[in-house]
């Protein structure tokens, strides 16, 4: 872990420190990992400016809500959508504040706001010497890691999410989200040396999400119309365009260790079903999480690399606080902490 000078700050504040959530329950379910900090990434709801950071310091139990807001004396600002750890630092796309922080993990500390050409930002992921964040402006952002500069846009289709890297290409999934009924249907293919859109390829109605299987290989969640076209799941070869649609739906997911970890949220009836995809055959296997029927809306699923702990955020009705359970990697439950309003994601530092 590398640990660099940060800005400092002249009201900078201590973060609240929780002692009173689960300290022994998840001093003992997170033995045996090299993880010394799990954030959440708390949404908020639209226009509150409540968007927060929370995090658990896994060697002693300490939950500590708002360490962003403590350690920098400001609101992280309205919808935070997305969060990312690359190199020594720590990206979060702050939404509908038109900001992109850059966070030392160590601390909490922001080193950098970047709000300078950049209009609706949705999702970063990084590659190299940059982080590129897609934009409901119909671009990628290209942003130096160094100068915190916008060093050049690229346009995508329409209203783009998530992104992956494969090989020298990044691959973007266009929603079309804002034009409902209108969605798009496409991942476009971004060429990272010439930062130029090369190609489209289908895949389903309102791709949202996607993850890299291998170097040849994604998997895509297109979300349908949320009426007569459903959900689904397809694999996409970055190589020839191919796609296959798989016979499961699927709300959000995880690729680890050879396996998607997903969940399937039923929007009317209010559950989930959980499952893993067993990415060499595809064959769907029942993921048992003891207690899960607790959660009323999941949001976000992540695993802890080093102790096999699987990780579901809990955004009850998206007004009050949200929780984050903890399962071991055989479904047992360990313990659940309270968050703020939406926690939506998961990393570890």
């Amino acid at each position: 872990m590398a640990i660099f000078v940060a800005v400092s700050f002249s009201c900078k504040k201590e973060p609240a420190k929780e002692e009173v959530q689960n300290v022994d329950e998840i001093v003992e379910a997170e033995q045996g990992t090299p993880v010394k900090y799990i954030y959440i990434l708390n949404e908020g709801t639209w226009g509150n400016n409540e968007a927060s950071l929370d995090r658990i310091e896994l060697a002693t139990g300490i939950f500590e809500h708002n360490v962003f807001g403590a350690q920098n004396g400001r609101d992280l600002g309205d919808i935070a959508n997305d969060i990312q750890l690359y190199g020594s630092k720590m990206y979060i796309v702050v939404n509908n504040s038109n900001t992109l922080e850059v966070v030392e993990p160590e601390s909490g500390r922001s080193i950098q706001q970047i709000s300078e050409g950049i209009n609706q930002p949705r999702y970063v992921v990084g590659a190299g010497a940059y982080v590129y964040v897609s934009s409901y402006s119909d671009l990628v952002y290209k942003i130096d890691t160094t100068t915190f500069s916008v060093v050049a846009t690229c346009n995508v289709g329409r209203d783009p999410e998530m992104m992956a890297v494969v090989g020298e290409k990044l691959y973007v999934v266009n929603s079309g989200g804002l034009d409902n009924p209108n969605y798009d249907t496409t991942v476009s293919v971004v060429d990272l040396t010439t930062f130029q859109e090369v190609e489209k390829f289908a895949v389903g109605t309102n791709p949202t999400k996607l993850a890299k299987i291998d170097n040849e290989r994604l998997l895509v969640i297109c979300n349908g119309n949320y009426g007569n076209i459903p959900s689904s799941l397809v694999v996409l070869n970055t190589t020839t365009g191919a796609t296959e649609k798989l016979p499961f739906t699927c709300t959000n997911l995880l690729i680890n260790n050879g396996y998607a970890y997903c969940y399937d949220f039923d929007w009317s009836a209010l559950t989930a079903v959980f499952y893993r995809l067993n990415l060499t055959t595809f064959a769907k296997e029942s993921l048992v999480l003891n207690g899960s029927g607790d959660i009323a809306c999941p949001y976000g699923i992540a695993i802890n690399k080093g102790n096999g702990n699987i990780y579901v955020t809990d955004s009850r009705n998206f007004l009050s606080n949200g929780d984050i359970y903890c399962f071991s990697a055989a479904g047992a439950f360990r313990y659940k902490c309270e968050c703020g309003v939406g926690p939506s994601k998961v990393v570890m530092w």
